[in-house]
């Protein structure tokens, strides 16, 4: 978009500052929803209480409306990780954007494809592959984003093991077991502040083995 045409959906929007750990308002199947500073988790609350971790979205990523899930929307929460500033827009008016402008109908449609794929991914990890499957493909995900040096990568800070059964549908107790029997067997050492990955190539085979 030209700085004119940018101001004026600019204008069109609602702008949230969020600081980290602060929840997100507005329900995802009604609003659209713009990372423009920051980062997002969006995550699913089972009827027990559990939660499970969909994805994240960073800087100049968006959710809700287009990429609605067939989940109840009261069921997903958005929190934010780190101070994060967020535009949003209504269904009406997300409606009349995508019909007048075919540069974000087009960006929408491509962003939007990405998602999908991302989604589908996790659906198919998480139906066919064992915990320590999922494990050793989030651990790489988590890896890439980290930035892969000389068949390593550190992971800052170290994911709690909470967190990291929530990524991938499993509880703490066997994401600590998980990971002991990668730290016994060289592949991977962690401390306080870090989770370092010490053989990504061997990661990568375990997990191809599955």
């Amino acid at each position: 978009m030209d700085d004119v045409r940018l101001a004026e959906v600019a204008r069109l929007c609602t702008w949230h500052k969020l600081e980290a750990e602060q929840m997100a308002e507005g329900r995802p199947d009604e609003t659209f929803f713009i990372i423009c500073h920051g980062k997002l988790r969006v995550s699913a609350l089972s009827a027990n209480g559990r939660e499970i971790i969909l994805t994240d979205f960073g800087v100049g990523e968006h959710f809700g409306v287009i990429t609605r899930m067939d989940t109840d929307s009261a069921a997903l929460q958005v929190q934010a990780l780190e101070p994060t500033l967020l535009a949003s827009l209504t269904r009406e008016d997300l409606a009349l954007i995508i019909r007048d402008d075919t540069v974000f109908r087009e960006g929408l449609l491509q962003t939007q494809q990405c998602v999908t794929e991302r989604l589908v991914k996790r659906l198919i990890e998480l139906g066919t592959l064992k915990i320590s499957g999922r494990l050793y493909s989030c651990l790489l995900q988590l890896a890439e984003r980290a930035g892969i040096v000389n068949n390593q990568a550190t992971i800052r800070p170290a994911p709690l093991h909470m967190e990291l059964g929530a990524r991938i549908a499993a509880s703490r107790e066997e994401v600590s077991r998980e990971l002991a029997r990668l730290r016994k067997q060289g592949l991977i050492s962690s401390s306080r502040h870090a989770l370092v990955l010490l053989d990504v190539a061997g990661l990568k085979e375990r997990l191809q083995q599955q």
